[in-house]
């Protein structure tokens, strides 16, 4: 079973990307005219970058846990 909402964004993404001939640059330009053209407000942002405070660790995956410190001990001589 097909749902017609989905079915309609796909055949208009299809038409879209062959109409720019698949190069998604040209594909982000045409709805940017489009956005000028339709006289809709539009709001554009500035890029953040992410506070390095915010950025979080990566946590290795699995169950288990890595240790990232070294303890060795003197070689007995």
């Amino acid at each position: 079973m097909s749902d017609p909402i989905v079915d309609e964004i796909r055949s208009t993404r299809e038409r879209l990307a062959m109409l720019a001939g698949g190069d998604i640059h040209s594909i982000a330009m045409a709805a940017r005219e489009r956005q000028k053209l339709s006289g809709t407000i539009t709001v554009t942002r500035a890029v953040r970058k992410p506070e390095p405070s915010r950025i979080q660790p990566s946590k290795p995956s699995g169950g288990s846990s890595v240790s990232t410190t070294s303890t060795s001990s003197p070689a007995a001589g």
